[in-house]
């Protein structure tokens, strides 16, 4: 299935030496990117949108010194986990950074930049997120 919010882009799952990536049932994904170095948790009935980056590194070293040096580069990048709950709604565009959870049947608004975690049955959103509501059931 093609999703036009995508533009047809392949998703992306990288998972260096000894990292994890584990997914649940019935997951769906459009055009992502999932990175580990570390250890990113999916949940089930889980819908990532389109061209959501889920990365649990900073992928490079802070220190520019060791940015000079591919070898080096990722040496000291700070590595966090991610937990994604189950029922959980990503919004297309949207940025999970490391050491964030998501509580199950929680929804990130298309767009947002996760920098922090996110408790079961809230909609979050914007650049970084923040809390929007409350979900009732």
């Amino acid at each position: 299935m093609v999703n036009p919010l995508g533009r047809n882009i392949k998703s992306a799952i990288r998972i260096d030496n000894g990292a994890k990536i584990r997914i649940g049932n019935q997951v769906g994904m459009s055009c992502v990117v999932l990175w580990a170095k570390g250890q990113i948790d999916i949940g089930d009935n889980v819908m990532i949108g389109a061209d959501v980056m889920i990365l649990d590194s900073d992928m490079h070293s802070l220190n520019y010194m060791n940015r000079r040096d591919f070898r080096t580069d990722a040496s000291d990048a700070k590595v966090l986990p991610i937990t994604i709950g189950n029922d959980v709604f990503i919004g297309t565009r949207s940025i999970i950074s490391k050491g964030t959870s998501i509580g199950d049947r929680s929804i990130v608004a298309a767009g947002s930049v996760v920098t922090k975690s996110i408790p079961a049955d809230e909609i979050w959103g914007g650049n970084p997120a923040l809390f929007l509501k409350k979900i009732q059931h």
